[in-house]
């Protein structure tokens, strides 16, 4: 699934990170005692998380790109996020059984602790490709920005973090500028902006809540992407049976050939970028990852307004271009003091 912002900060201010990075130190010692390899794999895995990140969006945009208004209102959006989660499952177990990668078998007990972090996890995934079937990339890219208002609060409030005025300033350009970028959208579509504020309300609820739970559960990253993935599928099945969404496989003009290779894809793709975010956490640090998802916003809003034709006027897109540049400044302004000097 998708994660954009920095919803891995709180694993670098535990003092534990090794559930986070490969669990043999034997690995860790070499990375350190090799700081041009350590440089080398940082920027792998900042470009590896850009090509994931940027991919799964036009990916899920894809997926409803040509469709008309009403197979649109007939799609099955839980079923998709259901059928790339499983995708996702079957590739880390894959992984595991070849021993590429490492990570505990099922375990009631951790699923259960894991369990709160999910349901965010689900909802987020569920109101981020919905709000993309009814509304265009560059909106939802800036829109999502919009999530850093709730963490800011919610890291002051919860977590005692002083909140910096060039902070409030950049919440203040991606407010004022996605609002005014609405307003000038000339496919607004108020069901689509309804789950957007939505997917805004569980991104910021998921990164507050991993900044817990990431320091009480004790995963390696696969077992992360594990755990979040089945107990995705777990979830959605039910409500999928509920929607009647498996009736869809009958529906010859959903069910094409196209439709069926972006969703394999997309889930393909959304397995990597669960890895990439926490590989580049892991290489790099919260803080880096957070501006690289601060610059992925650049090519998404670009490609996705050149791929699919997204009508806005000519104000709108300079609102647009004051809202990713509102992204900028927020990133700039969570980056610790030493880094700016």
């Amino acid at each position: 699934g998708n994660k954009d912002g920095d919803d891995c900060e709180a694993v670098l201010n535990s003092t534990d990170k090794d559930f986070l990075l490969p669990k043999s130190n034997e690995i860790n010692a070499k990375l350190n005692a090799a700081p041009i390899v350590s440089y080398f794999t940082s920027i792998m895995s900042c470009i590896f998380y850009t090509l994931c990140s940027v991919s799964m969006v036009l990916l899920n945009k894809a997926i409803s790109a040509d469709m008309t208004t009403e197979m649109r209102h007939s799609l099955p959006d839980f079923a998709i996020v259901l059928y790339q989660c499983l995708i996702a499952v079957v590739l880390v177990e894959f992984a595991r059984i070849f021993n590429i990668v490492e990570y505990p078998l099922f375990n009631f007990r951790t699923a259960r602790s894991w369990l709160p972090v999910n349901i965010l996890f689900v909802g987020m995934l569920c109101s981020g490709f919905i709000s993309l079937v009814y509304v265009s990339v560059p909106m939802v890219t800036i829109f999502k920005n919009l999530s850093n208002l709730i963490t800011v609060f919610g890291d002051w409030y919860l977590f005692g973090e002083k909140v910096s005025w060039l902070c409030i300033l950049a919440i203040a350009v991606m407010t004022v500028g996605a609002i005014l970028s609405a307003m000038n959208d000339l496919e607004f579509n108020l069901y689509g902006y309804f789950w957007i504020c939505m997917n805004c309300i569980f991104t910021s609820l998921y990164v507050l809540y991993m900044r817990f739970a990431s320091t009480n559960i004790k995963l390696p990253r696969f077992g992360m992407v594990y755990y979040n993935n089945l107990l995705s599928a777990m979830i959605l099945f039910p409500i999928c049976l509920f929607r009647g969404e498996f009736n869809v496989i009958n529906n010859d003009k959903i069910m094409t050939s196209t439709f069926i290779i972006y969703n394999s894809l997309a889930g393909i793709i959304g397995f990597y970028l669960n890895f990439a975010s926490l590989w580049c956490v892991a290489s790099t640090s919260a803080t880096t990852y957070a501006i690289v998802g601060s610059l992925n916003k650049v090519p998404i809003t670009v490609l996705g307004f050149v791929m699919f034709h997204a009508k806005m006027t000519s104000q709108g897109v300079i609102f647009v271009t004051m809202a990713t540049i509102g992204g900028f400044i927020y990133a700039y302004a969570k980056l610790p003091q030493n880094n700016k000097n």
